[in-house]
């Protein structure tokens, strides 16, 4: 038994020197292989515009201007026209004034405040080509309609 013992002792001694020992078995490190790389598709957020509006209080006059710009950004100008568009786009009839948003791809109306048939609003208009827009004043609304406006632009 003491033999054999000095034997193994000798077999892993020369094993660990790196001296290659025939018919014996010798331990090896195997390093696994890397993992095969995954293509992971990430789908692209789908864009979902700001909305047309931030109103402070919920008032009929506010909900007409804010459905007046949500049908225009929908490009839906009957609705628009009908909201009051025909009281304030200033002559020239239905094609001109939806000729007028030709270059206006998205409205971003904020309400600033309301005052009895008076609502108060900042108008961001991106247009088409990338620049921006702004506008502010009034709209005065009755009966559900828009009946004038006074806007500035203010950049």
């Amino acid at each position: 038994m003491k033999a054999a013992l000095v034997a193994i002792v000798v077999l892993v001694s020369a094993a660990a020197c790196g001296t290659p020992v025939v018919g014996v078995p010798v331990p090896v490190a195997v390093t696994p292989a890397a993992p095969t790389p995954t293509t992971i598709v990430v789908p692209q957020p789908v864009y979902v515009p700001p909305p047309a509006y931030v109103a402070p209080g919920d008032t009929a006059e506010a909900r007409t201007v804010v459905a007046y710009y949500d049908a225009l950004n929908r490009r839906d100008f009957a609705t628009a026209w009908s909201l009051g568009g025909s009281r304030i786009a200033g002559g020239g009839g239905y094609a001109k004034y939806v000729n007028g948003f030709a270059t206006t791809a998205w409205d971003t109306l904020t309400v600033t405040d309301v005052r009895g048939s008076t609502v108060y609003v900042v108008l961001s208009a991106a247009q088409t080509d990338g620049s921006t827009r702004v506008f502010s004043g009034t709209y005065t609304v009755s009966g559900g309609v828009i009946v004038g406006s006074h806007m500035a632009r203010t950049k």
